[in-house]
């Protein structure tokens, strides 16, 4: 499995992904890129993804790609690619960007086209503008788990979990 492209530029649907400039960007109503808040292993998994558009890729290539000589749950991917869903797929008709491939692995499905990086001073201002260069800020991190999540082997993926999740973050 290739290492995780840091320097390509790819466009998709509405999404520019420019691990150089800070991450993945949506195109607003005004053209304008704006920065998506998304977690690093989602942005890794993706890059995996977008590298390999169109390909099936296995679920030990990604997990060999993000998690190198780490023993992680299996669980892990399948939240990875949930949170994805919920940014790219979010006002998208069509079906979702990621296509699951049962027991195979994953598949974006979206056409991607690799920018020769013509734009990145582009995308580098929009993160500047966003963020305000330098400006630091305080956060608050809530973290918890759910007893006997993830399910067993034999119930479903935490994906297709998705209504029952949704309903355990609104409450």
């Amino acid at each position: 499995m290739d290492v995780i492209a840091e320097s390509e530029i790819f466009l998709f649907d509405r999404f520019r992904l420019d691990r150089r400039a800070g991450g993945l960007f949506r195109c607003d109503e005004h053209g304008v890129l704006v920065p998506v808040a998304i977690g690093s292993r989602a942005l890794d998994v993706l890059s995996v993804l977008v590298g390999r558009h169109g390909r099936l890729v296995s679920k030990a290539e990604i997990m060999a790609a993000v998690w190198p000589r780490i023993v992680v749950a299996d669980s892990n991917l399948p939240i990875q690619i949930l949170a994805l869903r919920r940014v790219l797929d979010h006002g998208r008709d069509g079906g979702s960007c990621i296509q699951t491939v049962a027991g195979r692995g994953y598949r974006f499905v979206v056409s991607v086209k690799r920018d020769a990086g013509h734009e990145l001073a582009e995308t580098t201002e929009a993160v500047q503008a966003s963020t305000g260069s330098g400006e630091r800020r305080p956060i608050t991190v809530l973290a918890g788990s759910i007893v006997g999540f993830p399910p067993s082997p034999t119930e479903p993926d935490p994906e297709e979990l998705l209504d029952t999740t949704t309903a355990l973050y609104r409450a």
